[in-house]
């Protein structure tokens, strides 16, 4: 499937699973690059899609690097987040120590930057855990930020109208895709 097939009526895949697996490995070479002297990274993925993304990452990132790599979760109410407590735990729901964040290269992962809330609050939230640097990674950037936040690594830019839906499906029980609906 290419990626920019259609598969029904108003949908394109925009992105197919092997896309998106060459997405993740340039995304973590693209990290180690940038940050090829740190002594530890910490993925913090936005929970959904972003926590899949996130967990290919380290895979990636751990096969490729002697860095220490430790990965956490963000669950936040993404429609509401300032109404609802955000919570930081360990990929395997277990308690995480935020102190694994101070002084860490810590890169926030989310699915898709639409207006740019929820990966700025998911940033906001890590500051306090005094992280060494702070990054921004998504799969999807459709440019239409309302909030000042730019993702800093990204699979794939793409200009869209307001009214297109961009759906990421990276945990089945089809094959991966990114989709976009008009």
């Amino acid at each position: 499937m290419s990626a920019s097939s259609s598969s029904s009526a108003g949908t394109a895949v925009i992105l197919d699973a092997e896309r998106i697996n060459r997405c993740v490995q340039r995304i973590a070479r693209q990290i180690l690059e940038d940050h090829h002297g740190a002594g530890r990274i910490v993925v913090a993925a936005i929970e959904g899609q972003g926590r899949v993304l996130a967990g290919r990452i380290v895979n990636e990132l751990s096969s490729i690097s002697k860095a220490e790599t430790h990965s956490c979760i963000i669950r936040m109410d993404k429609d509401a987040p300032l109404d609802h407590p955000m919570e930081l735990v360990s990929t395997d729901n277990g308690p995480f120590d935020g102190a694994n964040i101070r002084g860490a290269v810590t890169i926030v992962v989310d699915d898709v930057l639409n207006s740019g809330r929820t990966l700025l609050h998911g940033v906001a939230f890590i500051l306090p855990f005094r992280p060494h640097h702070v990054g921004t990674c998504v799969l999807v950037d459709r440019i239409h930020r309302r909030f000042p936040v730019r993702a800093d690594y990204v699979g794939q830019s793409l200009s869209t109208n307001l009214k297109s839906h961009i759906a990421v499906e990276l945990s089945g029980p089809g094959p991966d895709a990114a989709l976009l609906t008009d």
